[in-house]
Formats: C-alpha cells, sequence, structure tokens
C-alpha cells in the first residue's frame, strides 16, 4: 500500500477506531487476512491509520523480547543502522524522547529510528512491559497534517479573542 491511498480504494480493511474531533480526522483499520508476521517476528497487531482517507502511517505490536529482536533483526537487514538510537543521542547530547517526557521515563527502554526520503521508521521496545512496537509515517502526510492542526488552532484563538 502506498502512502496517501484512498481508502475507498481498499475493500478489505475493518474500521478499528476513530477519532474525529475537530482537526484530527484520523480513522485506524486493520487488514483482513493479514499475516502477523515479519521474518521470524510475530506480530500482535496491524494497524493502519488514514488521515482525511489517505493512508498515513501503520503501527504494529510485538510482545516479549524475542519478538522484538527479531523484528529489530530484519529491520537492521531492510534499512541498515539506524539514523539514531536512543544511545547515540544521549552521547552527542540530543534529549531523547524519554528525557522530554519524564512520567513515561520508567516504561521507556530503547528506540530506533530510521529517516528516508518519504518514510520516519521508529521502533521501540519497553523492558518492563515487554512490548514493542514498529511504526512507520509518511512524512508528506505527516507535515499536512500538522500544518492543518496548526491552521485550526490559530482559527480556534481567533475565536475565542472575537467574543
Amino acid at each position: 500500500m502506498k502512502w496517501g491511498t484512498e481508502i475507498s480504494a481498499l475493500k478489505d480493511m475493518d474500521e478499528v477506531e476513530q477519532n474525529k474531533s475537530p482537526g484530527r480526522d484520523l480513522v485506524w483499520y486493520r487488514r483482513k487476512g493479514d499475516t502477523l508476521t515479519i521474518g521470524e517476528a510475530k506480530l500482535q497487531n496491524i494497524f493502519y491509520s488514514f488521515w482525511k482517507g489517505e493512508f498515513e502511517s501503520v503501527w504494529i505490536d510485538v510482545e516479549g523480547e524475542e519478538n522484538f529482536e527479531a523484528l529489530k533483526k530484519e529491520l537492521f537487514e531492510q534499512f541498515g543502522r539506524p539514523g539514531e538510537s536512543e544511545g547515540s543521542m544521549k552521547e552527542k547530547g540530543k534529549k531523547t524522547r524519554r528525557e522530554r517526557d519524564p512520567p513515561n521515563r520508567e516504561r521507556a527502554g530503547v528506540l530506533y529510528a530510521w529517516w528516508g526520503k518519504s518514510t520516519e521508521v521508529l521502533l521501540s521496545y519497553s523492558k518492563d512491559r515487554h512490548k514493542g512496537t514498529l511504526s512507520m509515517n509518511s512524512k508528506k502526510i505527516r507535515e499536512e497534517r500538522r500544518d492543518d492542526e496548526k491552521r485550526r488552532e490559530r482559527e480556534e484563538r481567533l475565536k475565542k479573542r472575537e467574543f
């Protein structure tokens, strides 16, 4: 499935959840018949999100360190070494997601990121929860979504000033 594919063009998707609050327009789906494996990794779930009806991201959950390591191996083989791992971000003095979000510190574990021309790939694992997540996101649609959210926030602020 290519980024931006219209949900109306896909017949094998089941809606799971939607967030139609102002500015969100995000709907999550599962694909009927998805194989819940990548290489040797057994996956818990695969969710596909569509923003304003366009495919914008995929979210994959794994349980257990063995499945996480198998998934990580596949990603390293497919994409090479990550652009920034949590460890290398600390060494360079950059703030990691864990450092920016102290309440979640105890749940954090490892984070790997790959940035392609059109796709952002993030792989994380929480050691204390024994759960991992792989997300792949369209950079273009993510930027459109951010711009749309900022525009809506500005409009809301202006409405409040008018009263």
